[in-house]
């Protein structure tokens, strides 16, 4: 099968940021990049043609760090953002208005709740018992670092008035000792088990298998054709193999191996138990992930105070000693490693590990990475790119809660400025942009807007000085993903010899007002040279 492209403009995305108008592809392959008429004689005249007229042509979008699997079950769970929600009785009653229509004894989940929003607030066990009397509930917060239970649902988890807090976790309790409903961290990662478990189940294999389809074809809507899932559990790649024996995985989905719950330790993983997550050319492994911080109730961060006093707050999930051998084991087995970092104190431990970790098992490929990289000193942006360190960042969030991450700044009395994007390439940090969906949207145009602009939802513009180029923004939404997750030697870019992943975009966002890139769309997508979406 014989593609070709031409009369456009083709980012290419290669060492040069050449600027092309065709592109000729064969068996999924693309065997010609240069201007429209040599892109038609490398094909015959039986190719498939695409007439661009002056639309773009870019590498398709990978999404190192993404959360698919929790959005799959989305179409059987309850919707509970804030908006479209307007605030906490809404979301109560969208629960109660889901038990009515579910059998008694199936699990209810909820998806995006944010008690953080000022028309939020904390759910508790017994409003959750009030509207859904009769099946357990289990409400994930827009974070997922935390989620909201019922009687029902704790019952199932073990969660009861003896019940330890976990490391890394806190059960809340009212002043009786009884559990409130609400879990952080690690604690949520008994109900979440349960209630993902339950829904596998009850829901089959054959149905388990389409949403995941239904999951990646939203993605590929967005130009989004490998990503990686930042935390995969053993439901998760069940999940994931069920819809790869079926056919029904048309995007790459790189398994990101995490333990046994959400924030588990991946001590299996880093021992080498998961060596064979390379499947299929669909799904793909190689790598751990591991949490070095939390949410709630504070990121690990040394503060500083206006009187000059520096504070330590929150706690890593693990010592030195520990995240040290985690990732020691893993490089043992030749496996990459991803640390989620939020705050400096969490940042320092994982640049730690990294520098021993390289000078115990020297490597010369590792691309160790560091996810979020939220809020750091100065220092450590010098001392990523001095060992090699790739940022795995989230651009989104510059637009949906960019004013957040100001105030949080500046309560913390940190010198650096909110996703301070232009500062990490300065330094010379490889930074790859993916989303963290559901936690920030999903949509990379959206991501490239907020690098563009650094404005935020309300229209705020946040550290201006921070703007990167269109091109540079491509370039960390494409080839620069593609490195972090190994995959620039296939994808990332549009050259000889590297599969079709690529989307025709209804402008070229290196040639409009970066203002106007929230209207530019996606029209097509494809996947090895075939055609997976189209307006």
């Amino acid at each position: 099968m014989e593609l070709l492209f031409t009369g456009g403009r083709v980012l290419t995305m290669d060492g040069l940021d050449r600027i092309a108008s065709g592109v000729a592809i064969r068996d999924g392959r693309i065997i010609a990049v240069g201007d429209s008429n040599e892109a038609r004689q490398a094909v015959g005249p039986d190719a498939t043609h695409v007439e661009l007229q002056g639309r773009a042509l870019i590498p398709g979008f990978c999404d190192p760090h993404n959360h698919f699997s929790m959005t799959t079950f989305e179409p059987v769970s309850v919707d509970c953002r804030i908006p479209p929600l307007a605030g906490k009785p809404a979301v109560l009653d969208a629960l109660s208005a889901a038990a009515a229509g579910t059998p008694e004894g199936q699990w209810i989940w909820g998806l995006g709740y944010g008690a953080r929003h000022e028309n939020g607030g904390w759910l508790t066990r017994s409003e959750l018992d009030d509207v859904a009397p009769n099946n357990p509930v289990c409400v994930m917060d827009y974070s997922y670092h935390a989620s909201y239970a019922n009687s029902a649902a704790m019952a199932i988890a073990g969660i009861n008035f003896e019940t330890p807090d976990p490391r890394g976790g806190q059960i809340l309790r009212d002043e009786s000792g009884e559990a409130t409903g609400m879990l952080y961290e690690r604690a949520s990662d008994m109900v979440h088990h349960a209630t993902m478990r339950s829904h596998i189940d009850t829901l089959g294999p054959e149905v388990v298998a389409d949403l995941v389809e239904q999951n990646a074809l939203r993605h590929l809507s967005h130009g989004v054709t490998s990503l990686g899932d930042a935390v995969v559990m053993p439901e998760s790649a069940e999940m994931y193999r069920i819809a790869n024996e079926r056919g029904k995985l048309p995007i790459v989905v790189h398994q990101m191996r995490g333990g046994n719950g959400f924030f588990g330790a991946p001590e299996a993983a880093a021992n080498g138990a998961f060596l064979q997550d390379d499947v299929s050319d669909r799904l793909r492994g190689g790598i751990v992930k591991l949490f070095m911080d939390p949410v709630y109730p504070s990121s690990a961060m040394r503060v500083c105070h206006a009187d000059g006093e520096f504070e330590d707050v929150g706690e890593p999930y693990y010592g030195q000693d520990e995240v040290d051998q985690l990732v020691l084991n893993a490089a043992s087995h030749g496996l990459q490693t991803a640390i989620h970092c939020l705050g400096n104190r969490a940042i320092e431990q994982a640049l730690n590990t990294y520098e021993r970790v390289q000078r115990e098992i020297p490597r010369s490929d590792a691309r160790y990475r560091i996810e979020h990289f939220f809020f750091a000193d100065p220092g450590q942006i010098e001392r990523a790119a001095s060992l090699g360190v790739i940022i795995s960042h989230q651009p989104a969030f510059l637009y949906s809660v960019g004013q957040q991450f100001v105030d949080f700044i500046a309560a913390a009395g940190l010198t650096i400025p909110p996703l301070p994007y232009r500062s990490y390439l300065d330094a010379g940090v490889t930074v790859a942009s993916g989303s963290d969906f559901p936690c920030a949207p999903v949509e990379p145009l959206l991501g490239l807007y907020a690098l563009t602009t650094r404005n935020s939802r309300e229209g705020d513009v946040i550290a201006e000085e921070e703007t990167l180029s269109p091109l540079e923004a491509l370039r960390t939404q494409t080839i620069n993903s593609a490195v972090a997750m190994f995959r620039d030697d296939e994808v990332g870019s549009i050259e000889v010899g590297k599969r079709a992943d690529v989307v025709v975009l209804s402008h070229d966002p290196t040639l409009v007002d970066p203002e106007y890139t929230r209207e530019i769309t996606v029209q097509q997508t494809y996947v090895d040279g075939a055609l997976k979406y189209s307006v």
